[in-house]
């Protein structure tokens, strides 16, 4: 898995990565399923998570991992000029397949409770996100989607995460595999961080701050207001 942070959740990240997913998601299964067999399991999309959200593409092959994530890279780096000689017509096309995404109701009560409850438990009370975020997603332009994948993604000092994970199993494959290992480390950039320590890892870093409460319902005193 490959997962390029973009911080934290608002109104413009949420749709310009939402809608950065709908542009890559057919290209990265055509191109690493189809055309590289890289493996049966192909997923890219937006992963969020307390507050925080960022591009994943995941792929289970039975290739190295080492060369799986080079490959991912190269994709990635294929998207710059996807996304910058994109026809408009096309690009307008992607904005209205999320915003029809975004504005179908939900089938469920459970699923509408659903959302009402995430945005309490979150405390951010904006239950009417939906209509917002769709309103901000019809005024991105193809430009500022491509600033936004430059800053995030095609870029030197953008941060990312990737997860190896290697079968236990021997077989032949295995075994191929683990011989060819120390070539592959060989070949990871000198800027990479490998994590040893996983657990070690996660307590030594930072958390991002709390997501402010929506301003339109507590413009003022916030959630606490005696006017409430």
């Amino acid at each position: 898995m490959v997962y390029h942070p973009v911080g934290l959740q608002s109104t413009e990240s949420n749709m310009l990565l939402e809608l950065l997913a709908q542009i890559i998601v057919e290209p990265c299964f055509n191109t690493l399923r189809t055309k590289e067999q890289l493996g049966y399991i192909v997923f890219s999309g937006v992963r969020k998570t307390n507050g925080a959200q960022g591009l994943r593409v995941i792929v289970q092959s039975d290739r190295h991992p080492q060369y799986v994530e080079k490959r991912i890279n190269a994709f990635l780096d294929s998207m710059l000029e996807h996304i910058s000689t994109m026809p408009e017509e096309q690009f307008e096309e992607h904005k209205k397949a999320v915003a029809t995404l975004r504005l179908e109701k939900p089938k469920m009560l459970s699923a509408r409770c659903s959302l009402y409850w995430n945005e309490i438990a979150s405390q951010q009370y904006n239950f009417d996100r939906v209509n917002i975020e769709v309103a901000y997603l019809k005024t991105i332009t193809q430009e500022q989607l491509l600033n936004f994948y430059k800053e995030n993604v095609h870029s030197k000092a953008c941060h990312k995460l990737s997860v190896h994970v290697i079968s236990t199993i021997s077989t032949e494959k295995n075994l191929l595999d683990n011989t060819t290992e120390k070539i592959a480390d060989s070949s990871i950039d000198e800027n990479v961080k490998k994590i040893d320590d996983i657990m070690l890892f996660k307590n030594s870093q930072t958390l991002y701050p709390l997501l402010k409460p929506f301003e339109q319902y507590f413009p003022r005193k916030g959630i606490r207001s005696s006017k409430l």
